[in-house]
């Protein structure tokens, strides 16, 4: 068959399969179909860029690898045109490495330097000969906006005399209604701050911030490259502390990290197309949450209305059996029941990853990694401190022998305490992930990426905390279906495994400087019937774009054997709704669904937006210890130069004619290359 004939054939099965789709009415698949008659309609001159002649490979070949690309990427990307709202992306792989937030993390067929350690081990040995140090810092910003208004099909509470019992959440009533619904304006608030954990201090700050550090060596000519990192693959954290933001009802300050301090990687060139690689992590995992409780149901109301029906019927008889007001005049569905405040945190949590990158022609290239699950075993410290009217009702429960002896019976507690304090623990796991890439370059200038990830999210099935001692909380809290256990908090979770995908491109435009752009679709693991605003992002959409700067092309001699890498990253939900009734770690109605559900009754809805900004330096390891020698040299009172310079004396020094970085940094770039930017001659 001569080639023309197949292009016919391919044109004909194409046009066949675009009629398939469109008898099925399927507008996402006819646009896909559409994209895909478009570029097989491409006139056969338009690929010959793709011709690799010492290959002796027909063109026909390439436009076919292409084609297939092309159309494999884009029916993978049809699955997700329409992502259902019915899960929530998670925090993994946000704040890295710089080159990696420019190019929305599909870099696993390409990886990011030195970071190739978290990425593709296997890219290691794509770094020079010499050592080598990345240098920078991420500073990632959270912003979310809490939205709440009442369900209008929801009754609401009622008093004594069977008038509605406001929320304060409702916000302020416009006017009447059915159940007094659409009429409420509702409330809203935004985080104030992001927050964190500092390993070693044992304390959080009020902001979000991600190091960024790398080393590796290789000998000259050696198949062997070896590194190290420290870096942050896992993290998110907020405060909400705006008093009219829903929030703090459900995560008032929130942060759930992971860091990697001690993290060796070593990789081995097979051969010209092939390299492997591994790393392991040693980290510290760290979990922070304080929140305000509240239980807005029908028997915390019950408690309120008896109590209040029994106000001013005291008499001895009673004080003796069982004192009036009932409750001790008991808690209103809306109001606190006390503050809960934990942090925990692993300092001995191990990982490791694993990775395969395989460039069969200089046109191609294909990444595989795996990232091993972390099991963290937090320990720390609680506090749960009780409002007046929750001390006044368990007082009432021991207030009287015969009420002492009825709450030893039903296991209730019956002591006041101002709070409770002490030791918990609790098993958490960061999932194992898997990392598909492949990488194009249809022109010399040009890269093209893309990416798919798999993370096995549904390993998490609860959160399991485990006080010290019974929470008396928990102790009344069975008598409303909760089945967790006096000392263990229990949070369903149920997460779901998650599909990624992404592209990516970077384009030389100068030989010194690099232009970058991504885009990721992080649809993941949180199930909207389980879904609280504790640590749960929504699906979102990330965007990436950065420059890598070959830093000889700037003019600036401090900077010619230095590679600059800049990025800003943006991740964004416009809207995320979760109905009233319909999950139950935050909304249910329903007795016995779960112990936190403080938006009984309320709709809620969720705007998210994540800004995202870095800054990494790579060059020979040399310029940096020379720059510390020379400032130690100049600080310490002791030595020759510190001497010379405050007595006037002269100093012999060497000339030397060429930077001894220059060399350096010539090793890094492999073939005459800088770092990251690609010699365009």
């Amino acid at each position: 068959m001569s080639r023309r004939e197949k292009e016919s054939c391919l044109l004909e099965t194409g046009r066949i399969n675009f009629l398939i789709i469109k008898q099925s009415g399927s507008n996402d698949m006819k646009k896909i179909l559409e994209l895909t008659m478009f570029i097989a309609h491409l006139p056969l001159s338009g690929f010959l860029c793709f011709r690799v002649k010492r290959f002796n490979l027909p063109g026909l070949s390439h436009l076919r690898i292409l084609l297939c690309f092309v159309i494999c990427m884009v029916m993978a990307a049809s699955q997700f045109l329409n992502p259902p709202q019915v899960e929530g992306a998670f925090h993994e792989q946000l704040a890295v490495d710089t080159r990696a937030i420019a190019l929305a993390n599909n870099v696993t067929a390409d990886p990011p330097g030195i970071l190739s350690i978290h990425y593709n081990p296997a890219g290691l040995s794509l770094l020079g000969d010499g050592n080598y140090i990345s240098l920078g810092a991420i500073l990632p910003i959270i912003n979310k906006t809490s939205r709440v208004s009442k369900d209008p099909n929801f009754e609401g509470f009622h008093d004594l005399n069977g008038n509605l019992i406001k929320d304060p959440l409702w916000g302020t009533q416009n006017g009447p209604d059915r159940f007094s619904g659409n009429s409420w304006s509702g409330t809203e608030g935004s985080n104030t701050s992001g927050k964190m954990y500092i390993p070693v201090l044992d304390t959080t700050l009020d902001f979000l911030v991600a190091p960024i550090l790398g080393l590796s060596h290789r000998n000259p000519g050696s198949k062997w490259t070896f590194a190290y990192s420290a870096y942050v693959p896992f993290a998110v954290g907020m405060n909400n502390g705006d008093k009219s933001d829903p929030s703090r009802w459900d995560g008032e300050a929130v942060y759930w990290q992971h860091l990697i301090y001690i993290g060796p990687g070593v990789s081995y060139q097979v051969n010209k197309t092939l390299s492997v690689g591994a790393s392991l992590g040693v980290g510290q995992s760290a979990l922070g949450v304080g929140t305000e409780v509240r239980a807005p149901n029908a028997i915390v109301n019950l408690t309120k209305t008896l109590g209040d029906a029994t106000q001013g019927m005291g008499n001895p008889l009673f004080d003796l059996t069982i004192p009036m007001p009932l409750f001790g005049g008991g808690i209103g569905p809306y109001d606190s029941i006390g503050h809960l405040s934990l942090s925990a945190h692993d300092d001995f949590s191990p990982s490791f990853n694993l990775g395969v990158l395989w460039g069969p022609f200089d046109w191609i290239s294909f990444g595989i990694s795996y990232q091993s699950a972390i099991k963290t075993h937090l320990s720390g410290k609680y506090q749960l401190t009780y409002s007046e009217q929750w001390q006044n009702m368990v007082e009432w429960c021991g207030k009287s022998a015969l009420m002492q002896i009825i709450s030893m019976a039903l296991d209730l507690p019956y002591q006041r305490v101002g709070e409770q304090a002490g030791t918990i623990t609790a098993d958490r796991e960061i999932p194992q992930i898997v990392n598909l890439g492949i990488k194009l370059k249809p022109i010399k200038r040009l890269s093209l990426l893309a990416d798919v990830h798999w993370a096995n999210w549904s390993s998490v099935k609860q959160d399991y905390f485990v006080f010290d001692q019974k929470i008396q909380l928990l102790q009344l809290a069975k008598y409303m279906g909760y089945n967790g256990g006096d000392s263990i908090l229990l949070l369903e979770r149920n997460w779901k495994d998650t599909w990624n995908w992404g592209v990516g491109a970077e384009y030389q435009a100068l030989d010194w400087l690099m232009l970058r752009a991504g885009y990721e679709n992080r649809i993941s693991s949180v199930q909207a019937i389980y879904y609280d605003a504790i640590y749960a992002l929504p699906t979102l959409d990330y965007y990436g774009a950065g420059l890598g700067i070959k830093g000889s092309g700037l003019g600036i001699k401090m900077l010619r054997d230095i590679d600059i890498d800049l990025a800003v990253g943006y991740l964004v939900n416009k809207s995320y709704k979760v109905s009233n009734n319909t999950s139950s770690n935050m909304n249910s109605t329903v007795l016995g669904s779960g112990v936190m559900n403080p938006f009984a009754g309320l709709n809620y809805e969720q705007e998210t937006a994540a800004y995202l900004g870095s800054v990494k330096a790579t060059m020979p390891l040399d310029i940096v210890t020379t720059a510390l020698s020379k400032t130690i040299d100049v600080l310490n009172p002791f030595s020759k130069k510190s001497a010379s310079a405050k007595t006037g004396l002269k100093t012999t020094e060497n000339v030397v004619v060429d930077s001894p970085s220059t060399t350096a940094i010539d090793n890094l770039r492999v073939e005459g290359q800088s770092y990251y930017i690609e010699n365009s001659d």
